[in-house]
């Protein structure tokens, strides 16, 4: 049994989703910042304070600002996104630094940068449009009593001086907020990516797990000895029995072991819990087995488990399992089938399907062959049947030895004729033989057995898959064949050319073309079409009477 994969972890936005609240960075991000300038400001001001205490009233303000910067230390202000809390932040920490500059001489004071720290939490928690009324309403705080109650209304450069470096730090300070938010969002995608990643490579991994478990060959016989063995393992079932339905509703039972059914059933004969589970989805468990409508398949069963097999939203088979002990069956066993059932119906109907595609395919090339040979060989057949009734009908021993002289040619011509045919059904190309090269062998023998003055020009420098190249060697041999026994034509040019992504086949007679009204049928037009159409390709004809026949087929990836 494959060990059952890990459920993968279910991500939140917040842990790297591609939400908008995932592009937003953390408070570590400019907690951090926010400290460090806090901190520097706070040494500054109190090693000015240091050295020019000039009176007592300065060291409370001192103590009370290194406690403050103590306590936002330990509870920093919440500053990743703008809201309530970080305003009410924001407008304690203008009311802590501007009571402390405005109680120790205004722009004089030691403690005048702690201003900066309120202007970096502002811009940090609402950009340059928060950052701007903090930084103007604390330089207006200060400068009106210094100015009016001062007597400095002519001495504005402190004020001057002061606002443009709180603007200044203002402007950077959001600067560094939007470096900060492009990272983040980057990191952000790219944790987004990764945890994709992870996800797909744990649904790979399940998807592993259970194809390990699935019958990996397209072959009819082999998906069902693989499917039953594989029940075998998992319930220890006692009956085995295996029905497909074909397209006219028959039953088959292509496996039946430890119970006797006829080959072929049709609907009205299958047993009665088979029946019922037609109209099932999920396997139904019958236990204890008797008699009437619970009769098992076979004799000595005591439980049973019957399910439908559906595939495609149509029933294609049933799965008949029973057991001689009547407590062998349970619901949970009856669970281990239910998940086993979707993979073996859709095993089994891709073989089923499989097997007609070959058989269609065989067919087709079946009737190719005989076309060809009908077209090749069938009239000089029907000619050496006209001669031995005129050989019978001889009236003289001269005249009948004549008869037999003609006849012998030809026969002699019929057998060449049809060792050329069964030569040209044989060319193919394959791995090491491409096109290319099996157009120059074909042509080689057209041009020996017949009058044509064949020319074939390969420009390949590229190969396509064998199955393209097989059907564009079908259609060449097609259109040689239509110009060497249909146009009477006297010369014949190929050309085969490749390049990546395209590909070009030209034949061009000098025949005497295709007539104006061309049979449905006639000259293999329409198995050249189809064979086209198959590989994706474009086929043009182009031919008038008298004027010969040009044939291409375009191919473009």
């Amino acid at each position: 049994m494959a060990q059952r994969a890990a459920p993968p972890r279910v991500l939140r936005p917040a842990e790297g989703g591609a939400g908008a609240e995932a592009a937003l960075p953390s408070e570590e991000s400019f907690t951090s910042v926010v400290t460090a300038v806090r901190w520097a400001t706070t040494a500054v001001s109190l090693l000015l304070f240091s050295t020019g205490i000039r009176n007592p009233a300065d060291a409370v303000v001192a103590a009370g600002v290194l406690a403050y910067s103590l306590w936002r230390t330990v509870r920093p202000i919440k500053v990743a996104v703008a809201g309530p809390a970080t305003a009410m932040g924001v407008v304690a920490e203008m009311a802590v630094m501007l009571t402390a500059v405005v109680a120790t001489d205004y722009w004089n004071s030691f403690f005048v940068l702690g201003m900066v720290t309120a202007v970096c939490v502002a811009a940090f928690a609402g950009g340059i449009a928060f950052a701007l009324p903090v930084a103007g309403a604390s330089v207006l705080v200060v400068a009106l009593p210094y100015h009016l109650a001062g007597g400095n209304l002519s001495r504005p450069g402190l004020t001057i001086q002061w606002a443009g470096l709180l603007l200044l730090v203002a402007i950077v300070a959001d600067y560094a907020r939007r470096i900060t938010l492009t990272k983040s969002a980057e990191t952000s995608a790219f944790i987004g990516r990764l945890h994709q990643l992870s996800e797909a490579n744990s649904l790979l991994l399940k998807l592993h797990q259970v194809a390990t478990t699935l019958p990996m060959s397209l072959d009819l016989n082999e998906t069902l000895d693989s499917s039953v063995a594989r029940l075998r393992e998992l319930l220890e079932p006692d009956v085995v029995v295996v029905l497909v339905r074909d397209e006219r509703g028959t039953w088959s039972a292509v496996r039946c072991s430890g119970a006797q059914l006829p080959d072929r059933l049709e609907q009205a004969d299958l047993p009665p819990l088979l029946s019922a589970a037609c109209a099932e989805r999920s396997p139904r468990l019958v236990t204890p087995l008797g008699h009437g409508l619970a009769e098992g398949l076979a004799a000595t069963s005591g439980s049973g488990l019957y399910a439908p097999l559906w595939a495609r939203q149509e029933l294609v088979g049933l799965v008949a399992l029973e057991h001689h002990s009547p407590t062998a069956f349970d619901v949970p066993q009856a669970a281990v089938l239910e998940a086993f059932l979707e993979q073996m119906a859709v095993s089994l109907d891709n073989a089923r399907w499989f097997s007609r595609i070959g058989t269609l395919a065989v067919e087709e090339e079946r009737s190719r062959i005989a076309r060809d040979l009908h077209d090749r060989v069938g009239q000089s057949l029907a000619l050496v049947g006209f001669e031995l009734d005129r050989a019978t009908k001889s009236r003289s021993e001269e005249d009948l030895r004549r008869q037999i002289q003609a006849l012998r040619g030809t026969v002699r011509s019929v057998v060449s004729e049809l060792r050329e045919t069964l030569y040209d059904l044989r060319t193919d190309v394959s791995e090491e033989h491409d096109l290319g090269a099996a157009l120059t062998e074909y042509l080689d023998r057209v041009g020996r057995r017949s009058e044509l003055d064949v020319s074939l020009r390969i420009q390949a420098g590229h190969r396509w898959p064998l199955t393209v190249e097989r059907e564009i060697l079908r259609i060449a041999q097609e259109s040689v064949t239509n110009a060497e026994r249909h146009a009477r034509a006297r010369s014949l040019e190929v050309l085969w050319r490749t390049e990546p992504g395209r590909a070009l086949l030209r034949v061009k007679d000098d025949g005497a073309g295709l007539p104006d009204e061309r049979r449905p049928d006639g000259y293999g037009l329409i198995g050249m079409k189809e064979r086209a159409d198959a590989i994706g390709a474009t086929l043009s004809i182009v031919s008038a009477p008298g004027q010969g026949t040009e044939i291409r087929v375009e191919l473009r990836r």
